[in-house]
């Protein structure tokens, strides 16, 4: 448990850039077997008028040198764990998934609205594809507090008041 919440902390660090840059408030790491943090990355959705520009995307993206054999054309799957202040949405569950070198994923905080990954674990056309990938959903209250404050706060800013983020 100190150990996820280590690296949470470590992705709280992205989530806060992106809230000062005025995008959601959402960060992530990705940790190697030796407890290295391999890569690191924030939403950028608004920031760089992406809308692919997610946390965990950018940790991909940052880590792929890691996860991909170019010269032979294969996947290394390596054992990395994704840590993210947020459930991952649909998009980027099918990233960590193609990725093929993620096995855990650790977030903050559910998304009751966006996140993806819980559903995707429990389809059953997925249930073999994600078999191989451990989740801990929000396993620390103060971290899925820190989250969900910061996205109310975020929501707020532009003028919606009421959101699953708000009634926490």
């Amino acid at each position: 448990m100190e150990e996820d919440r280590k690296y949470l902390l470590a992705a709280f660090e992205e989530a806060e850039r992106s809230m000062k840059e005025g995008t959601y408030p959402i960060g992530a790491v990705l940790v190697n077997s030796l407890g290295e943090i391999v890569s690191k990355g924030r939403n950028k959705v608004f920031s760089e008028c992406d809308t692919t520009a997610h946390a965990e995307v950018e940790v991909i993206r940052r880590a792929s040198v890691l996860m991909l054999d170019i010269d032979n054309k294969k996947y290394k799957k390596r054992d990395l764990t994704l840590y993210t202040t947020c459930e991952p949405c649909l998009m980027c569950s099918g990233a960590i998934l193609l990725s093929f070198s993620i096995k855990r994923v650790v977030w903050a905080a559910n998304d009751i609205s966006m996140g993806a990954m819980r559903k995707l674990k429990k389809e059953p056309l997925f249930i073999d594809r994600f078999s191989d990938i451990s989740i801990e959903a929000a396993p620390i209250q103060e971290l899925e507090d820190r989250q969900r404050k910061m996205m109310a706060e975020f929501f707020s800013n532009r003028g919606r008041i009421r959101t699953e983020w708000h009634d926490g």
